[in-house]
């Protein structure tokens, strides 16, 4: 592996992208570097491209393309407005930001300006409801994959954008370097106007604006204090975006330690975590923010004690989607603040929350997305069991069959923008039995009909179909990597998928999952429909990603409204600490066994 970490600090050659989603082509010599530092942290795209998956170790029906021009951040997920054009990040960590790209043309992601946002806050320091804020946006300036791709490939560095210097009394920086507590590193910067690479400055400084986003917010002035900026989702009736925040702790919570930066969100602390409402304008950019729902954090004794948020509130919200009626919110939890997490149905007019589905021990929900346009006789919700008994309660796993993820899905009636929906409120599991299933509602109601509802597992990682076991990893040959160094079963399998994507291609149906594992992955099936309308799986391959260097840390995704899947890389490694290392981090070595067969 030694070698191949040398390689990752050269430029990214081997693969050029082309404009858009179209050509591709492949330089397979052996001295081709691998990958980048600067190859992982993007929105990537998948689109199908043919009906049948093909007889080849991979799919032969889908193409990926990865979206440098949107910017390199920890992206929970790319969320695309309807007008095609916006799409925002939820930008999950600490010292984060809110970030929006606008793309140069609906339906093509590949070229656009990005933003970043700036903070105003309207309520007194430590406010203990949440905090009123007004938004407003600074621009990063016009980029394009392929212009961004041409800087990977000359073998741009950390060190070719950036002077990096610590703070020399641990509070404030030189006259001439600007201070950034960004993703909590406390550092002084200095963009550069020149490099070893020839670089102009503005080549510079559109470089730094892709490949080091975040860093680059805080040297323009935005906003980098977000904790846990998780899912987002648009409320076209209200005219307002919905965004989760798992816990409002650290930069929110407090004041900056260097001197220099600005305070722009100071709230009171809250582990439970909330859901924000903000103002959106006709160009579809936020101007304010405030929170709709906030978690409450409580103390239960006896067989709830683990339970440290209020059972009948949210804990550390992850994912929220609109798409099921007019005024119902999806909100998902990822937290240890419930010992199972739920998944909520919030009512826009009454404000009520009601608990409607629960996952077994140590398991997170990811993946709540309503299909419409799937079957004209039913509805679908898709929902993903992350990592049974990976979180909490290991011990009480009984086998490795107890670990298997679950993607799977509830049948739901046609339902109507303005149908009034109401879920039965499930009740908290409570005894070893309920904490160990995956449950939803028992019925829901629509215009006062009541409809029976059940949650139907589609594949559990493991399961294999032809040739093809779901969640094994692959390598950039398709061959699989039974001795993954991560993996959580055996055989090299994954029990993190989190996100599944239902698209319609002429006709057919097809599932595309993405796993959050060092060495992302995602796999397409082909499904059919019953007379019932239950799904049903007929093929199974993974995607082939070797022309987008591979995944990393894939997290959220969405279906697009052009009818392509868009997941998110989460977590990019820190370049700078990377470069300093001499290319050694915990978290790239898991990503770099994907190329563990590269010539």
């Amino acid at each position: 592996m030694s070698n191949l970490f040398k390689r990752t600090l050269l430029a990214s050659a081997g693969v050029v992208q082309a404009f858009g989603l179209s050509a591709w082509a492949a330089d397979h010599s052996s001295d081709a570097p691998v990958t980048s530092i600067y190859r992982i942290g993007y929105p990537v795209e998948v689109s199908i491209i043919g009906k049948e998956l093909g007889n080849a170790a991979t799919a032969q029906n889908t193409l990926a393309v990865k979206h440098y021009a949107m910017g390199r951040l920890a992206w929970e997920l790319a969320y695309v407005m309807p007008d095609h054009r916006t799409a925002y990040a939820g930008d999950d960590g600490t010292n984060r930001g809110m970030f929006r790209f606008v793309a140069d043309r609906a339906g093509d992601l590949s070229s656009g300006t990005l933003y970043a946002a700036k903070l105003t806050q309207k309520t007194a320091a430590g406010d203990k409801n949440g905090g009123k804020f007004d938004i407003s946006w600074i621009s990063f300036g016009h980029a394009s994959n392929q212009e961004i791709d041409s800087y990977i490939q000359r073998g741009i560095q950390f060190s070719d954008m950036f002077d990096a210097a610590d703070p020399s009394d641990k509070k404030s920086c030189a006259p001439d370097f600007v201070p950034s507590e960004a993703d909590g590193k406390k550092e002084c910067l200095k963009l550069k106007t020149a490099n070893r690479l020839g670089m102009s400055a503005l080549q510079i400084r559109n470089a730094a604006s892709r490949l080091e986003s975040l860093r680059f917010a805080a040297y323009v002035g935005a906003t980098t204090e977000f904790r846990k900026f998780e899912g987002v989702t648009y409320d076209p009736v209200r005219k307002q975006m919905y965004i989760a925040i798992s816990e409002i702790s650290k930069a929110m919570a407090s004041g900056p330690s260097l001197a220099g930066i600005d305070d722009d969100i100071n709230v009171a602390g809250n582990k439970c975590g909330g859901v924000y409402k903000l103002n959106v304008n006709d160009e579809f950019a936020t101007t304010s923010m405030q929170p709709l729902v906030l978690g409450k954090p409580k103390t239960y004794e006896g067989n709830l004690a683990s339970n440290t948020c209020d059972l009948d509130g949210i804990a550390s919200p992850d994912n929220v989607v609109m798409g099921l009626n007019n005024d119902t919110l999806i909100i998902g939890e990822d937290t240890d603040a419930h010992q199972n997490d739920v998944l909520w149905a919030y009512d826009l007019k009454s404000n009520k929350l009601t608990r409607i589905f629960s996952t077994p021990y140590g398991s997170e929900t990811t993946s709540p997305w309503v299909y419409k346009n799937i079957s004209d006789k039913v509805d679908y919700m898709i929902t993903v069991v992350q990592h049974p008994y990976g979180e909490s309660d290991e011990d009480k796993a009984t086998s490795d069959a107890d670990k298997r993820a679950y993607i799977g899905y509830t049948k739901l009636p046609k339902i109507k923008a303005k149908d009034k929906v109401v879920f039965d409120m499930l009740p908290v599991a409570q005894t070893d039995a309920e904490k160990r299933v995956a449950k939803i509602s028992p019925r829901v109601r629509v215009n006062g009909q009541a409809h029976a509802l059940s949650y139907t597992t589609l594949y559990r990682s493991g399961d294999k179909v032809g040739e093809t076991i779901f969640g094994q990893h692959i390598d950039v040959s398709g061959r699989p990597m039974t001795g993954y160094s991560k993996a959580d079963l055996p055989m090299g399998i994954s029990t993190s998928p989190d996100h599944t994507t239902l698209l319609k291609k002429d006709g057919a149906i097809f599932s595309i999952t993405q796993f959050e594992e060092g060495a992302g992955m995602m796999f397409i099936s082909k499904l059919i429909t019953n007379a019932s309308g239950d799904l049903i799986p007929v093929g199974l391959k993974p995607i082939d990603l070797s022309g987008v260097y591979g995944g990393y840390t894939f997290c959220a995704g969405m279906p697009t409204a052009w009818g392509t899947h868009l997941g998110g890389e989460e977590y990019p490694v820190d370049a700078n600490a990377f470069e300093k290392s001499g290319g050694k981090d915990k978290y790239f070595a898991p990503y770099l066994e994907y190329f563990s067969t590269a010539k």
